[in-house]
């Protein structure tokens, strides 16, 4: 098939595109270009320049294509970014709806994050039903992953598209230390982060969540949604692997979330006179809070097989170390 990726340098986007393209797909990527395409060195696809902000560069993206893959997204725990992830998450994914349908592209595959599902304050699991119970937090980037989920729910009931919206939690495996937002990780891995907070995340493989993309995208049902996630740890126990793994200290001094909190404060106040700080109020409340789910569903509809936790984060590890990075 022909198939645009958005999102397609990133960590998650290169290993679809990899993995389509392996499978004998046609592949447009849809890029600024100014990215970096470092991680398909040797991939053989299409370059269509512009980003999902523009109407204009997705629907020329969209032409001939019978599948998107809606990968690209900002990740932002401040208010700071608020706005921009308003403009990309929000208005990027409804720019996407009108070129598919105005394309008559045949499934869109969106993928969103378990953070449009919401998180708890107690060690329990949500799944695709759980209602979004933090609200009163206004964190933006839950909020506006939810809000374009919204937009391609309307969208199929409205029947203007096929479309199904798979949910990953935080996927691991090699390369994944790239990522900006994994700054911590690699400093529990090095013995250099001596603190863990209270909450607790889903640990998925990045071969896993491939593989259930791939999945929603072949037998997924239009408008439903589909967590892929995998084991539920505890903070302190994901950064223990990890630092067993890479032979390091693990962090010892628990941040209990007031304790983080009231850093939260501080750092918001320092962000207000443009300094830059490690902690602001958002984070805070995302680094405390229960992050656990239950993949059930994709389990049962899409034959979807989580491995264990231990082998994501072996792996991320491993690429660390030969990488030079521990």
């Amino acid at each position: 098939m022909n198939i645009l990726v958005t999102g397609g340098t990133g960590f998650i986007g290169s290993w679809l595109v990899k993995r389509l393209v392996g499978s004998g797909h046609r592949v447009r990527l849809l890029h600024r270009r100014t990215s970096s395409l470092d991680e398909l060195t040797g991939v053989t696809f299409e370059s269509s320049f512009g980003d999902v902000t523009s109407l204009d560069s997705v629907m020329s993206a969209c032409r001939g294509v019978d599948s998107v893959f809606h990968l690209a997204g900002v990740v932002g725990y401040s208010k700071a970014m608020r706005e921009q992830m308003e403009k990309v998450n929000v208005k990027g994914t409804q720019n996407v709806i009108e070129a598919c349908q105005k394309k008559e592209v045949r499934r869109l595959l969106h993928v969103s994050s378990v953070a449009a599902i919401g998180a708890s304050f107690k060690p329990t699991m949500l799944n695709e039903n759980s209602p979004f119970s933090i609200e009163h937090l206004h964190l933006g980037y839950f909020e506006t992953k939810r809000a374009a989920e919204e937009l391609v729910k309307s969208a199929v009931k409205q029947k203007k598209i096929d479309a199904v919206i798979v949910n990953p939690s935080t996927a691991y495996g090699p390369g994944d230390a790239k990522k900006g937002s994994r700054k911590v990780q690699i400093k529990v891995a090095q013995g250099r982060f001596p603190f863990y907070p209270s909450g607790g995340a889903s640990i998925v493989s990045i071969h896993d969540v491939i593989d259930g993309m791939v999945k929603a995208w072949q037998n997924g049902r239009s408008g439903e949604r589909y967590i892929l996630s995998g084991e539920n740890l505890y903070v302190r126990d994901v950064f223990r692997k990890i630092a067993a793994r890479a032979g390091s200290k693990p962090p010892m001094i628990y941040l209990p979330r007031s304790v983080a909190l009231a850093m939260g404060r501080v750092g918001n106040q320092l962000e207000k006179w443009g300094k830059k700080t490690p902690i602001n109020v958002e984070n805070a409340w995302v680094s405390s809070m229960f992050h656990w789910f239950d993949s059930s569903k994709a389990k049962i509809e899409l034959g979807f097989s989580p491995r264990s936790a231990d082998e994501a984060l072996n792996e991320s590890v491993d690429w660390m170390k030969e990488n030079g990075l521990i």
